[in-house]
């Protein structure tokens, strides 16, 4: 009986193991940061501290908009977590 249930569940096992074992040798490669002074380098005319007005302008506009999304979707985030709750 052993030997029926390892011939059927054998090679289902033999591919999670090579699915954990390729899990387990992945690698990540060394992070970059961001260099801004390739997007904003037609400001540096105007002297470092402009940059920094700039990025931060950008940066908080960004903030601004994922809150904005956030906010005006709060009706489909209550939709989802009522569906979740009836489920």
């Amino acid at each position: 009986m052993k030997n029926l249930i390892d011939t059927i569940f054998g090679p289902v096992i033999m591919f999670l193991t090579t699915i954990s074992d390729s899990l387990r040798s992945l690698s990540v490669p060394v992070a970059r940061p961001l260099d801004f002074g390739k997007y904003f380098g037609h400001f540096s005319f105007m002297g470092p501290i402009w940059i920094t007005v700039v990025t931060t302008i950008c940066t908080l506009g960004f903030i601004y908009f994922i809150t904005y999304l956030i906010v005006n979707n709060m009706g489909l985030f209550q939709k989802f977590k009522d569906f979740i709750k009836w489920w």
